[in-house]
């Protein structure tokens, strides 16, 4: 069976490829995973720890939720849009858009594919779950970024967009008379 070299048929082949072909779902680790397990990329599975990386809700990372073979997408903890009658629901991230940054490895089969790529088994032994923890610093939340605007003369709203996606607005009035 020989394989063509256009693009078109390549795309073609990609998007009408099988639902088990799991190795479309593969995601780049992070660098520091990179440097430990010294793989590039892994199937992305649920409970794992992503972040993206391009796209409208890029710099923004959550654990997995559910992943759509399919349709190659991944459904991240606090990433939000609105439904229909004002619901909310995942909204999703095509997994070329995406950085694994913590693998969760209670699943043995997920094990099983690291040793065959040549990962020691002491390493997985070891840790449950294998990433790096960024921990807020005691007593803080957990945030990602603080916008500030100016509305009116005197007020202040600062919007602070949790990891947990759900951005909170506070209004300061400026001291002084008037």
């Amino acid at each position: 069976m020989s394989f063509s070299s256009n693009r078109y048929k390549q795309r073609k082949r990609l998007y009408n490829a099988w639902s088990s072909a799991i190795k479309l779902m593969s995601v780049p680790l992070s660098k520091d995973l990179k440097a430990r397990l010294k793989i590039k990329s892994i199937p992305v599975r649920a409970n794992d720890t992503v972040k993206i990386v391009s796209g409208g809700f890029k710099g923004r990372s959550g654990k997995v939720a559910r992943t759509d073979v399919k349709r190659r997408l991944v459904y991240v903890e606090g990433i939000t849009g609105k439904a229909q009658k004002g619901k909310t629901k995942l909204v999703g991230i095509h997994v070329s858009n995406l950085l694994l940054t913590r693998l969760d490895l209670s699943d043995k089969y997920r094990k099983l594919i690291l040793q065959r790529k040549g990962v020691s088994p002491e390493l997985l032994e070891k840790e449950p779950e294998i990433g790096v923890v960024e921990a807020p610093a005691a007593g803080e939340p957990e945030t990602e970024s603080v916008k500030s605007e100016t509305t009116s003369p005197g007020e202040t709203v600062s919007q602070t967009e949790a990891v947990g996606g759900k951005p909170t607005e506070e209004k300061k009035e400026a001291e002084g008379g008037s």
